[in-house]
């Protein structure tokens, strides 16, 4: 493996909790300039696919992944960082936790004149698995109205947090991560595929930090904000 003196880092948006704190320690382990580039795992792999200057690819989709395996991009395989589930959720205080079920109209009625917000139904990996299980759940015509996409996981949950909608559709790793919001109800993981994290080195000067993302350091990180190991 290479020895970098920078490294770049492009990241699913719902990683960047953990990433950033497994990224400051790695940097002054290894003496290098760290850079990580959050955005939507389809948005960063498109960019990397047309050239952009990455190290490491870390995406919450494993199509997007293997978008880039069958392009020959990928300098070594992918390698699964970190598991993750599906939740409703809402601002602390506004619903006692678990109040909320899964039917149409009890959604519509906490929602009132709100709305509930989603990442990109057919292209961002939190919407992805968000329209398999409200599809399997009969709930994308009922809730058409009331939907509001948004760019990522992570633009969904600063929405919430500032109170722009009244609920949304989160990684239950934000919640655990964001003591202003709680759970409302759970998505049972047989709705929708499993969320899982992979990640690669597009170049071989990022194989070391790939690979260091599954250590025993890194993994207490990802779990310390909420998610599971794979």
């Amino acid at each position: 493996m290479l020895r970098a003196q920078s490294l770049t880092v492009f990241a699913a948006a719902s990683l960047k909790q953990p990433l950033d704190k497994i990224g400051r320690e790695y940097s002054a382990a290894m003496e290098l300039d760290l850079r990580i580039s959050y955005a939507a795992s389809s948005v960063l792999a498109r960019q990397i696919e047309f050239g952009a200057p990455a190290d490491v690819f870390v995406s919450a989709n494993l199509g997007w992944m293997k978008h880039l395996q069958i392009k020959n991009i990928l300098a070594e395989p992918a390698h699964n960082v970190a598991l993750n589930s599906l939740v409703i959720a809402a601002l602390s205080g506004a619903t006692p936790q678990n109040d909320l079920s899964l039917v149409a109209t009890d959604l519509i009625s906490r929602l009132g004149s709100g709305r509930l917000g989603v990442p990109l139904l057919d292209a961002v990996p939190l919407g992805l698995y968000t329209k398999q299980a409200l599809t399997e759940l009969h709930l994308i015509e009922p809730l058409s109205t009331y939907i509001v996409q948004q760019d990522n996981a992570r633009s969904t949950l600063m929405s919430l947090l500032r109170g722009e909608i009244e609920l949304a559709v989160l990684y239950a790793s934000d919640v655990a991560a964001n003591p202003g919001i709680i759970s409302a109800v759970a998505i049972p993981s047989r709705l929708h595929d499993t969320v899982t994290y992979t990640v690669a080195p597009i170049t071989l000067t990022g194989s070391n930090f790939a690979h260091y993302l599954t250590s025993p350091k890194a993994q207490a990180i990802f779990v310390e904000y909420g998610f599971l190991s794979p």
